[in-house]
């Protein structure tokens, strides 16, 4: 079996690799001009994210507030003791 395989390795050393390196320096060059192009178009929308998020957070506690609004007017106090959210009220009698 030893003998097989270093005939084998032998044979693949004498054979041409295939593998074109003349091209390679400026193939890397490329990907990494073209991350570096990447990287500074989503470093241009980043405030765009930012401001939706801000908007988004702006909506949701205009919401909730006018929701918590409406419910504290409507029940009058949100610890008083006739509150209509109370157990003995939801139960029924």
């Amino acid at each position: 079996m030893n003998g097989r395989l270093d005939d084998l390795v032998k044979r693949l050393a004498g054979e041409p690799s295939g593998l074109e390196l003349a091209g390679l320096e400026g193939d890397v060059v490329l990907g990494i001009a073209a991350r570096r192009l990447q990287a500074r178009q989503v470093a241009k929308l980043a405030p765009v994210g930012a401001a939706s998020v801000g908007l988004a957070l702006a909506i949701g506690l205009a919401a909730g507030g006018a929701t918590a609004a409406a419910t504290v007017a409507k029940n009058g106090d949100a610890f008083a003791v006739s509150s209509s959210l109370a157990p003995s009220t939801l139960l029924g009698e």
